[in-house]
């Protein structure tokens, strides 16, 4: 049988494993979190020398890893602030014998934590650095107190906080709540008591704002090449402004004709039509995208994101050609963590004040925003006959009532109404 090298395996996984160099371990608990790392390694070596293949040795060590991870995980949970049961919060503790008191982690040892443990989860950096930030600010409300010896009441207060005194935009105030709700229920595996007291502001119900074909008509005739393509795009498929700035060269298909959305919201993908009016100009956009990549292999670069790949098949994708994005940014930039160069995709806030500026020039009253496109794709679709379940799936809505506001919206002007003036 052929043996498997081990530090091949190693590196394939070594993204995976949870280091602790940066947490301040002294004493046994250093010497305990040596000899399991050292056993980490001896085991993946045993398992690489008796598998039959290097697919089935990375699959194999992969469980090991988990297990050293968490251990790694409880003996810094020892160190650094415990996470203290409901049973511990509550029970009379007047007659136990003082012990020395433990380390508390600080606020940025922790966000280490949790950063890397959303790493190793697939989470896109967009959701890491808001959840983060939230968890920061959850922490830096309660008095930089350890969120372990923190409950429901604390969540409750910081939220109604955000909604009755800062009164952040709803959006907002439940992007703060799913981060501390990760924090506790992911990342510390906390059961939280019932949150009676706080109330998310409902979200208006309002009818979207939606062009008409000649305001699409004016809004196009105010843009030109890139910034025309993505208007193009956002109004001839329907997709999301994401949607539109992740996609990489290898999601759209020229042969079938279609444009394939990875991971979209709620984490879903789906396969949109590519416009036949848009074929000709997105080859041509495509190869100018190639020059650019070509120039930055050549200069040593080369490099994009790609959250869902670890270890080798990260290393030799992430500069191919099919997983460089499709609207790239203007200059390239430096991962402060890997100090490696990558060209990230186009920022949303571009196209956002492109449209707006575009509107305004064009002469058009209503608000010009990326989503709007979208609205006006499934307005338009709507009028034109095609029926609702099939644009459900296009839009990639989970609920059928998401897409059925378009009917008040298409029907407006189409009910067969007349205003009594008109009689």
């Amino acid at each position: 049988m052929k043996t498997i090298c081990s530090v091949s395996v190693w590196n394939t996984l070594s993204s995976e494993v949870f280091f602790y160099s940066q947490f301040t371990l002294t004493g046994l608990k250093l010497d305990k979190a040596n000899r399991y790392l050292a056993s980490l390694k001896r085991r993946i070596m045993t398992i690489s020398n008796g598998s039959p293949d290097f697919d089935t040795a990375v699959s194999e060590s992969r469980i090991v890893v988990a297990g050293y991870n968490k251990a790694i995980n409880d003996l810094l949970g020892e160190v650094y602030e415990p996470i203290r049961t409901d049973f511990e919060l509550n029970r009379d503790t007047s007659n136990l014998v003082p012990v020395a008191p433990v380390k508390v982690e600080s606020v940025e040892a922790l966000l280490v934590r949790v950063q890397e443990f959303m790493r190793t989860k697939g989470y896109s950096r967009k959701t890491e650095q808001a959840y983060l930030i939230w968890i920061k600010r959850y922490v830096s409300f309660n008095n930089n107190r350890h969120p372990s010896k923190l409950n429901h009441l604390n969540i409750e207060a910081f939220i109604n906080h955000l909604v009755n005194v800062d009164k952040v935009a709803i959006a907002t105030q439940r992007q703060a709540f799913n981060g501390v709700m990760f924090l506790y229920l992911k990342f510390l595996q906390v059961k939280l008591d019932p949150m009676n007291s706080m109330k998310l502001s409902s979200k208006q119900v309002k009818l979207p704002t939606v062009l008409n074909k000649d305001e699409v008509a004016k809004l196009f005739a105010e843009l030109d090449g890139t910034q025309l393509l993505i208007a193009k795009l956002l109004y001839g498929t329907g997709m999301r402004l994401m949607e539109c700035a992740t996609l990489r060269i290898r999601d759209i298909d020229f042969q079938r004709g279609e444009i394939h959305v990875h991971a979209g919201k709620g984490g879903k993908d789906r396969i949109l039509m590519l416009p036949k009016t848009l074929t000709a100009e997105m080859k041509e956009h495509v190869n100018s995208v190639a020059d650019i990549h070509a120039k930055d292999l050549a200069n040593g670069w080369g490099k994009v994101v790609i959250p869902w790949l670890k270890g080798n098949k990260l290393k030799a994708r992430q500069s191919e050609l099919g997983y460089q994005f499709l609207f790239p940014a203007s200059k390239i930039y430096v991962d402060k963590d890997s100090h490696e160069c990558f060209r990230h995709h186009i920022h949303e806030t571009y196209i956002q004040k492109t449209l707006r500026s575009a509107g305004l020039k064009a002469g058009i009253t209503k608000g010009v925003y990326p989503h709007c496109l979208r609205h006006s794709f499934a307005t338009a679709l709507l009028e034109a006959g095609y029926d609702i379940r099939s644009i459900q799936e296009l839009m990639g809505h989970s609920d059928i009532s998401t897409t059925s506001v378009y009917l008040h919206v298409a029907n407006i002007s189409a009910n067969g109404c007349r205003s009594p003036l008109d009689l």
